[in-house]
């Protein structure tokens, strides 16, 4: 990489992911609580990875099979 502000943008761009993933996650666990308000925080955390783990693999295996 031969301009600096590059290398720097990329880093901070990559700093900043967890904050991003951890407010997308709160996000749509915000969304799952208004949908499910008996479930409790523990149920919806493993709903919303079950999801996402879901979604992974439908995407994997459509790559898979393209």
């Amino acid at each position: 990489m031969k301009d600096p502000r590059l290398k720097e943008r990329l880093s901070k761009n990559l700093m900043a992911w967890p904050d991003i993933t951890a407010f997308c996650f709160e996000l749509r666990k915000s969304f799952l609580k208004s949908r499910y308000t008996s479930m409790n925080d523990k149920n919806l955390t493993k709903k919303l990875f079950a999801e996402i783990v879901a979604n992974k693999e439908k995407n994997w295996i459509s790559k898979r099979h393209s």
